[in-house]
Order: structure tokens, then C-alpha cells, then sequence
């Protein structure tokens, strides 16, 4: 869709289209759920590149389509070593603690800060595949950075997190997006990111909801499970629970995991929107549409056991490009408006001299 700034001053647009129907997706991701159930999963990076490589084909930057060149085999080695690197750091630091008590925290937190520097750095080098397995006009994308500096950036936010209880978060995403899709280049079109037009969209209000829905939920079934458990003895609690009682405790669990989905909904959407703003687009995204959106595709992915998770990514790609669609058309509508309303003004005024002339 077009660009805010270019629109408005009569420049150069970035017009960004998808052209896919999620319901069309439904049998390929079917049959990508069902390999992924037979292969324990492993399937699932195969899959997840099939549908990058779907949704980047029906998507046109400027009338020209984008292609995905990316691998399963790729995102499986990729993610293989983050985890196992992550792991080791997090095992390591449970490891200090459990064994050192108290004095092994401080091995505890070397631990902690080694995950996060390779949460940063691979967070880099994933964006960083992204872009150069992304190709557009017969040559990938760019990317300017470095995965150090991104690392560093990854342990303050870490740190900053921990010391304000989350609350320095979407001030993190900020900082993360400018790092990221700033440093994002191709050859035929120089790519910008706006970091004033996105600090403009508002990101604290919304989150605001989902911190204080997480505490309210959490308390919620907290108390819920005290009331459980208040109703048995020790000897129950310690004996293995029943088929009615697991029961419970799944639909208990299912409705925490749903009710958490629509509480940080409207966080997703004015993140996404903010994001959008950074990149000149306009994306006026309905919070209440992508809450009701985000807990139906949750509820999918749980109940198709992750079958239908393709599916859900497309749907909501779907509806992020059927709301930028919407936003460009509006953005048409309020430039015409606004031209005709400078050019009414502009003749309006040579008129006045001319009645005063008259008058005398």
C-alpha cells in the first residue's frame, strides 16, 4: 500500500499487495500437518517453507512478486543450535542454582546473559536469512547491522525487563525494528525506516492491557487451583490425577491460553501497526477484529494439534494485507479530499481584493 509520506507529498509509493485466499491453503495445510505429525515435528521446517515460499509468490512489491528461497533444511540446522545453545546456557544456570544455592547466583546470571547475547545474535542472523533468501527484481535484499550489536542490545533488554517487570518491552520492540528494518537495503530501491512515524503510533496503552489481563488471568487460576486443591487431602494431591481431573485441568489450562491470546491482541495490533508506520504504510488494524482472529487461530492450532497452523498464518496474513488494502484506499480518499480542498481555498482568495474593489 502506499507510502504515508510519499502519498501525501505527491512522490514515489510503495504499493505492497497480497493476493491469496486462506481458505485455498486449507488442504496444503492439512497435508503439512499431517507429515509433521507422523515425522514428530520435524516436518514442520520443511512446511514453513513451503508456505513462506506460497505467501511471498502471491505477494507483489510495485507489481513485481516476491520469491522465497529458503530450505527446511535450513531453518532445521538454524534452530537445532539455537536451542541447543540456549539450552545449555539455561540448564547451566538451573544447574548453579540447584547446586550452589544461593552463591551459585552469580553463575546463575553469566548463564543467563550468555542465552540472551545468542537470543540477539540469532535473532540478526535469522532476520538476516530473511532478507537474503527474499528475492525481488532478480536480486535479494541487503541487510546492514551487526549481530554484536544486536546481541548487546538483547542482554540490556533482558535486563531492562527484568528490572521493570516487563514494562520496557514495546520501548525494546522500537528499538529492535529500527535495528532491524533499518538496516534493510536492496539494490533497485534503498529501503526506509521512519523511526519517528513509528514512535507516533501509541504502544504503551495497549500493552498496558495485556500486562494487566496476564497478572488478572494468572491470578484467576491461581485461585482456581488453590480452590482445587483445598477440596483434597496430601495423600490426594500426591496420588496420580484422574481422567476428570486432568480433564479439568486441560480446559483450565485451554482457557488461560485463549483468554492470554485476546489480552495481548490489541499489543500485537498496535505493534504491527506501528511497524507498518515505520515502513511508510498505513495500516489501521481493528484491535477487537484481531483479537476475535488471534483466539480462533489459537484455538485451532490446539485443537488440530498444530495441524492447522499453516492455515492460521495465512489467514492472518490475510487479513494484515485485506486492512492495508483498506488503509491505502482511505489514504486516496483523504489526499483527494485534501487537494480539493487547497484548490477551493487557493481560488477563493484572489476573489476577495476583486469584492473590495467593487466596494469602493
Amino acid at each position: 500500500m502506499s507510502r504515508s509520506n510519499a502519498a501525501e507529498s505527491g512522490g514515489p509509493s510503495l504499493v505492497l499487495v497480497q493476493s491469496i485466499d486462506a481458505r485455498d491453503l486449507l488442504p496444503l495445510s492439512l497435508r503439512h500437518g499431517l507429515f509433521n505429525l507422523a515425522t514428530l515435528g520435524f516436518y514442520g521446517f520443511w512446511a514453513r517453507a513451503r508456505m513462506r515460499r506460497t505467501l511471498w509468490e502471491a505477494t507483489d512489491l510495485n507489481g513485481e512478486a516476491l520469491d522465497y528461497g529458503g530450505s527446511g533444511a535450513e531453518l532445521l540446522i538454524g534452530c537445532v543450535l539455537q536451542v541447543l545453545v540456549v539450552g545449555a546456557a539455561l540448564l547451566a544456570a538451573a544447574a548453579a542454582i540447584r547446586g550452589l544455592g544461593p552463591w551459585g547466583a552469580p553463575a546463575a546470571l553469566a548463564a543467563g546473559a550468555c542465552a540472551a547475547l545468542v537470543v540477539g545474535f540469532s535473532r540478526f542472523v535469522g532476520f538476516v536469512y530473511l532478507a537474503t533468501r527474499t528475492e525481488w527484481r532478480g536480486q535479494v535484499f541487503e541487510m546492514d547491522g551487526s549481530s554484536g550489536a544486536c546481541a548487546l542490545a538483547e542482554l540490556r533488554d533482558w535486563g531492562l525487563n527484568l528490572l521493570t517487570l516487563g514494562w520496557w518491552a514495546p520501548h525494546a520492540e522500537r528499538l529492535r525494528a529500527q535495528a532491524l528494518w533499518g538496516g534493510l537495503r536492496h539494490p533497485h530501491r534503498p529501503a526506509a525506516y521512519d523511526a519517528a512515524a513509528a514512535a507516533r503510533r501509541p504502544l504503551y496503552s495497549a500493552y498496558a492491557i495485556g500486562w494487566f489481563g496476564t497478572v488478572m488471568i494468572g491470578l484467576f487460576a491461581a485461585g482456581v487451583l488453590g480452590g482445587l486443591a483445598g477440596g483434597f487431602s496430601p495423600a490426594d494431591l500426591r496420588a496420580r490425577p484422574g481422567w476428570s481431573q486432568a480433564a479439568a485441568l486441560g480446559a483450565l489450562a485451554l482457557a488461560a491460553w485463549l483468554a492470554l491470546a485476546g489480552a495481548w491482541a490489541p499489543y500485537q495490533a498496535a505493534r504491527r501497526s506501528a511497524l507498518a508506520a515505520g515502513l511508510g504504510l498505513w495500516l489501521p488494524l481493528d484491535w477487537r477484529a484481531w483479537a476475535r482472529l488471534r483466539v480462533a487461530n489459537t484455538a485451532l492450532r490446539i485443537v488440530s494439534l498444530g495441524m492447522l497452523a499453516p492455515y492460521a498464518a495465512a489467514r492472518e496474513s490475510a487479513f494484515v494485507f485485506s486492512r492495508l488494502e483498506a488503509g491505502r484506499r482511505l489514504s486516496k480518499r483523504a489526499r483527494a479530499a485534501r487537494l480539493a480542498g487547497e484548490a477551493g481555498f487557493a481560488t477563493a482568495r484572489p476573489a476577495i481584493p476583486a469584492m473590495r474593489a467593487a466596494d469602493r
